[in-house]
């Protein structure tokens, strides 16, 4: 799920020594497997030109801010993790003026107000994709003509992934619907999971559930698992995922239609593990600076995450006593509760039925 930095960075790494080294074809698996070796003992054997030593940067500059960061507790050492992560950033820029990603992700760690960031990426998208067009036309070589075809494609879907993503936090759910559709017709098959942000942002202009069903259809691709496991399944589409389940459960809660969103949620209970503290909490989870951040599919960390990325749904009345909002309905509803008072309960037997032993 969504894009792996490091994962990308030795891609990048691996097919630049594919080229110094004039290895062909390139699916060269000892060559490959040496190169990966080298690059978990150090990286910088690998690194030669500044557009490599750029990207390595940013993959730096992820690991501390989108995996590190939000788990630190002590304040200083986020501020210093997240300072020398700018610090990358800035440097990565200077290496190479065309690393969109170190770009991007500066002005996100340092724009005053998220829609200063949205207009950032609104106002540099088209020479994002100018630049992406240009490499593709001028690729001409086998290792160029590789590289465009996914790795120098990804910081454009990366940008689109982004906008989509702020222009659902600020409002903009026609903005966010547009810019995931654009991303998934230049991927059909969706590397950076754009199509959650997509769903997220019909809830919110209050599709039906029929319109929600017509959006996986049409971008079937994107639903499919991936290649290696799609001859272990007689049914070819992934399970519905989380963003999924709570865009139905929120259309359903729209319309008045409680039956329907408690099915919507008891799905979505028996699809995830621990469900019932993650509904009744509904903590909220940074947004990734790479991109989405990369989780296990079907774990309980990819249902914190979806249902963080789903506050502009889960918080839509608040404030409001007539018209209560779909987190206190989820928080409250009967499922989650009586599933948490069980567990409170069988973790009680447990404490006091202690260890065991005779003695």
């Amino acid at each position: 799920m969504a894009f792996d930095p490091i994962q990308e960075d030795c891609l990048r790494l691996t097919l630049e020594a594919l080229r110094r080294e004039h290895i062909f074809p390139l699916e060269n698996a000892p060559f490959i497997q040496t190169c990966m070796d080298r690059y978990q003992e150090d990286p910088a054997q690998l690194i030669v030109h500044d557009r490599d030593r750029s990207f390595h940067l940013v993959a730096l500059a992820c690991e501390a801010v989108d995996y590190r960061v939000p788990f630190v507790t002590d304040e200083a050492e986020a501020e210093r993790l997240t300072d020398r992560a700018e610090h990358q950033l800035k440097e990565a820029c200077d290496l190479d003026a065309e690393n969109w990603d170190a770009q991007r992700m500066l002005v996100a760690l340092t724009a005053p107000t998220n829609d200063a960031y949205v207009a950032y990426l609104i106002d540099r998208r088209p020479e994002v994709a100018e630049s992406v067009r240009t490499r593709t036309s001028q690729a001409t070589d086998p290792y160029d003509q590789e590289f465009m075809r996914d790795l120098g494609r990804r910081p454009y879907l990366r940008w689109l992934g982004a906008l989509a993503a702020q222009a659902l936090i600020a409002g903009k759910y026609r903005l966010a619907l547009s810019t995931a559709e654009d991303a998934l017709e230049l991927a059909p098959e969706d590397p950076g999971d754009v199509r959650h942000t997509a769903t997220l942002a019909l809830a919110k202009l209050e599709a039906t559930r029929d319109e929600l069903a017509a959006f996986r259809r049409r971008h079937a691709t994107a639903y499919l698992p991936p290649a290696p496991f799609r001859r272990r399944h007689t049914k070819q589409e992934r399970p519905a995922d989380a963003w999924t389940l709570i865009a139905e459960l929120a259309c359903a809660y729209h319309e008045l239609d409680f039956s329907g969103a408690t099915r919507a949620l008891r799905t979505l209970m028996r699809a995830y593990p621990r469900t019932a503290e993650a509904l009744y909490y509904q903590a909220e989870f940074p947004e990734g600076l790479f991109a989405r951040v990369h989780v296990i599919p079907g774990s309980e960390d990819e249902l914190i995450l979806a249902l963080s990325e789903s506050t502009p749904l889960l918080q839509e009345g608040l404030g409001a006593p007539e018209n209560a909002c779909l987190a206190s309905w989820i928080a409250t509803h009967p499922l989650v509760t009586d599933a948490l008072s069980e567990r409170r309960r069988d973790a009680g037997a447990v404490r006091r039925g202690g260890t065991g032993g005779d003695n």
